[in-house]
């Protein structure tokens, strides 16, 4: 008799975490299982312990933010498990999501074998018995009670070495975030102090240097002011320009004292402190823009070994955007629907339906409870696809922008369907034309070609392009062997 076949149930419980499903699904009964809640704080932690029917095991203890602490905690789980007969696999913790100085403490707990979680403030506070009050014990119990409703994420890489590499990508681009809020910051207050010594300076079109570049900033660290730069002779100018990779430097530096002399000078009592002031800003700016620089050069090398990388080949991504959702998304691996995507991102609409079938759901404003700088990233990725992106991704966007859609946020989630696509499947993008089954042969290699030129185009910026992105280990030096082997085109790296 053959045996009857079932389909996979969906379950309703989407956002439960399969680590600690698996360890509830793993014990003989709930009480198998053993629930440590962790209410940080930076010099001395508080600890609960529960079996998984919510049974208070342990009562809260201390436990100090150091090497001793995490033996002392771990004795103390060791003795209430062999009290209760559960095994280490059994065992996980969690607490609030977790700050700075936690890290190392919840490292050294996974070190010794255990799963650590993390679980939202704001859930965790909602599960609490008191809401007119807030004390540890209270904040325990939250955590435990969203602990063992299985709605946590893990900290950490859960020791998988691809998981380990996309936290690098993530901390390299948010510290790159950072230092490009400071350099914005910089810049703007070199234009208030620019504009009072040399008004119009900072304007290319006057003075004939481009903004913040090598030599501009050069200009501004040293007798900077427009009675001062008058007074300069415009060959020694045009030398120094030179020496700054200015070009048309003669040029330049006669349109430079042109406008020194017909600027309006600043108040005579004030240019001294403002030159030092300005001198230290330009310094810092600078700073700010090589390692920024830098950090941008190290996440591109950490992309090229990701499927992530196809995303370059779509125009208008960088490696900066492409980049920043490899860090906040992680591996493909774990790469949720795209509606979980989309509400991760914060760019679906809330969604209110009440009354029957038969009443239309009302829609609202996106919610405030979703990875911010994730939905900085993507909605970032939509407006330079509408820039510069493949004229049906274009065309698409013009379309809901005229008929009074929010195109950003509806750009935002084709864009999220597309990179779920291309990164699961580690293809990159191509043009229309060459898609498809059905497609001629001729047309496939043209598409290709075309997607050649611009990754190329971009990658080529980075040093030694040629290994860290088309070796043929890495994702896209694995594409281009494929699409010259089956299309017999010939994708040259010179």
């Amino acid at each position: 008799m053959k045996k009857p076949t079932y389909q996979s149930s969906q379950s309703i419980y989407r956002n439960q975490n399969a680590a600690i499903r698996a360890i509830f699904d793993a014990a003989s009964s709930p009480r198998k299982v053993l629930c440590v809640a962790l209410d940080y704080a930076k010099a001395k932690h508080v600890a609960l312990c529960c079996d998984g029917n919510g049974d208070i095991l342990k009562k809260p203890f201390p436990v100090d933010n150091s090497a001793e602490g995490v033996s002392y905690l771990c004795d103390q789980i060791d003795a209430t498990a062999r009290r209760r007969k559960i095994a280490k696999r059994g065992i996980f913790f969690g607490g609030e999501d977790e700050p700075s100085y936690v890290a190392n403490f919840a490292t050294a707990l996974r070190g010794r074998g255990y799963v650590v979680a993390r679980v939202n403030a704001w859930e965790a506070k909602e599960n609490r018995e008191n809401f007119l009050a807030s004390t540890d014990n209270l904040d325990l119990l939250g955590i435990a009670k969203t602990l063992l409703s299985r709605r946590a994420r893990l900290t950490g890489s859960g020791g998988e070495e691809d998981s380990e590499s996309y936290r690098q990508i993530r901390e390299l681009l948010r510290a790159r975030r950072g230092l490009v809020r400071q350099q914005t910051a910089a810049s703007n207050r070199i234009h208030t102090i620019a504009d009072q010594l040399f008004p119009g300076f900072l304007d290319a079109s006057k003075s004939g240097v481009t903004p913040f570049t090598e030599a501009s900033l050069e200009l501004m660290r040293e007798r900077f002011s427009a009675p001062q730069v008058a007074r300069r002779q415009q060959p020694a100018l045009a030398k120094f320009l030179r020496g700054h990779h200015s070009r048309q430097a003669e040029e330049t530096a006669g349109k430079i004292l042109a406008l020194a002399r017909g600027a309006l000078p600043p108040e005579a009592g004030r240019v001294p402190a403002m030159q030092k002031t300005l001198a230290a800003t330009a310094d810092l700016y600078a700073c700010l823009r090589r390692n920024s620089k830098g950090l941008r050069t190290d996440a591109a090398l950490a992309l090229a070994g990701t499927p992530y990388a196809m995303l370059t080949s779509i125009p208008g991504i960088g490696f900066v955007l492409a980049a920043g959702v490899a860090g906040e998304l992680g591996s493909p691996k774990k790469l949720p629907r795209t509606d979980s995507l989309c509400a991760y991102a914060g760019i679906v609409p809330r969604v209110s339906q009440s009354g029957g079938p038969d009443v239309l759901a009302q829609h609202g404003s996106t919610g405030p409870r979703c990875n911010r700088i994730l939905k900085d990233w993507v909605v970032q990725s939509a407006q330079k696809i509408a820039l510069y992106g493949p004229p049906e991704l274009k065309d698409r966007m013009a379309k809901w922008q005229a008929n009074g859609q929010h195109a950003a946020f509806a750009g935002a989630r084709r864009y999220l369907r597309l990179l779920r696509t291309l990164v699961i499947s580690e293809v990159p993008y191509l043009d229309p034309s060459g898609r498809g089954c059905a497609v001629a042969p001729d047309a496939q290699a043209s598409a290709c070609e075309q997607t050649w030129e611009v990754l190329v185009t971009k990658w080529r910026t980075i040093p030694d392009w040629r290994e860290a992105a088309f070796a043929e280990d890495r994702p896209l030096g694995f594409w281009r062997r494929v699409a010259m082997e089956m299309h017999g085109v010939h994708l040259r790296l010179d």
